[in-house]
């Protein structure tokens, strides 16, 4: 993981501000680095020891917010729409009905189809005492029955033909179109509106191909909603297979929207853990750029010579950056490390000491 490129424009005006007024409180004027005269009087720089920590690495990526799921709700059975139960942009419960067709003839039928049944059913009594008693054949029996089963079949029908005449929602969700109103007429299959589910909410993010190794299933994500709101999310999926124009992979992290706040297609900040890493905390100011381009930090060493370490970014948060790439423990340069080289021997002294008499004379 690189260093943002803020970063490295953060570096670069904090060097430019501690040329124009810092000379006076390193001691020393800003010179390309070279070999000393073992008489000349040593840069001073400050330091502050520094301890690498176990911290989670963790990847920060913008990604959609999309709803858990859609359906397109649609009619079983046809008929005339009669009422109008449910509006566009309605939040309804599982099962909330949204229309109810016109009931027509289908009461008459239901009823004609029970009594059928009950014929049914006594003739099929009747055709198994007589079984039993040897007046009536086996097949006789199995036809009683066939014709009982067959009748119940239709009322069932009929029943459920009614009970579909009330069109409902099939899950929590909102009703994001109803392009039907009263009078419409409905086909089986005919479009009612259309349901998401909100509750939870997805966001949607593009992995490169160098991290997606690192991000598991069920891992905490910590998001950052519009507005500023903070949410906890769960690694729901991640894409086996690399989008072939970015060569990057889809993930999905699952996150709780119990009030609905929040919507499908909104922009949403997440931070993805990486697992462990051995990091030291600093502040972006003390970051430097080495002669070749490279975003690192500088360090005295053991024969009090300047030395320059590449960092990585492990993770970002509000007391500033965890860099990897570092030895355990390291004399970091805090104060005047864009004065000196690297291989220069300089007069380290802990920065608590050289920010005093500024902060006096401020």
């Amino acid at each position: 993981m690189h260093i943002k490129a803020s970063y490295l424009a953060a570096a670069a005006i904090v060097a430019v501000c501690v040329v124009w007024v810092g000379s006076g409180l390193i001691g020393g004027h800003a010179s390309p680095p070279q070999k000393q005269d073992s008489a000349a009087r040593l840069v001073r720089v400050g330091v502050r020891d520094s301890t690498a920590q176990p911290v989670t690495a963790r990847i920060v990526l913008t990604g959609t917010s999309k709803s858990n799921r859609s359906v397109a709700v649609r009619a079983e059975t046809k008929g005339r729409v009669a009422a109008v139960l449910a509006a566009r942009g309605d939040r309804l419960a599982a099962g909330a009905p949204i229309v109810r067709l016109a009931m027509d003839d289908r009461a008459a039928r239901l009823k004609q189809a029970e009594s059928l049944l009950a014929q049914r059913e006594i003739e099929y009594a009747a055709a198994s005492k007589l079984s039993d008693k040897a007046f009536a054949s086996r097949i006789q029996l199995a036809t009683a029955k066939a014709a009982r089963d067959d009748a119940a079949a239709g009322a069932a029908a009929a029943r459920l033909d009614i009970a579909r005449t009330e069109i409902r929602a099939p899950f929590a969700g909102v009703l994001d179109s109803r392009p039907v109103e009263v009078g419409d007429y409905l086909a089986v299959e005919g479009l009612v509106g259309a349901l998401v589910e909100l509750d939870p909410l997805k966001v949607s993010l593009q992995v490169t191909e160098s991290a997606i190794a690192k991000v598991k299933s069920g891992a905490v994500a910590e998001l950052t909603l519009p507005g500023g709101a903070r949410r906890d999310g769960i690694v729901t999926y991640v894409g086996a297979v690399a989008a072939a124009a970015t060569r990057t992979f889809t993930v999905e992290v699952e996150f709780a929207n119990p009030d609905g706040a929040f919507s499908e297609g909104m922009t949403v900040e997440a931070a993805l853990p990486l697992g462990q890493a051995m990091a030291h905390l600093v502040s972006p100011a003390v970051l430097s750029l080495s002669a070749d381009g490279r975003v690192g930090v500088k360090t005295v060493g053991a024969k009090g010579t300047v030395e320059f370490h590449p960092a990585e970014l492990v993770r970002e948060d509000d007391r500033g950056l965890w860099i990897g790439g570092l030895p355990q423990t390291v004399r970091l340069i805090t104060v005047g490390q864009d004065f000196v080289g690297e291989g220069q021997s300089v007069e380290a002294h802990p920065d608590t000491l050289l920010a005093a008499p500024a902060a006096a004379a401020s």
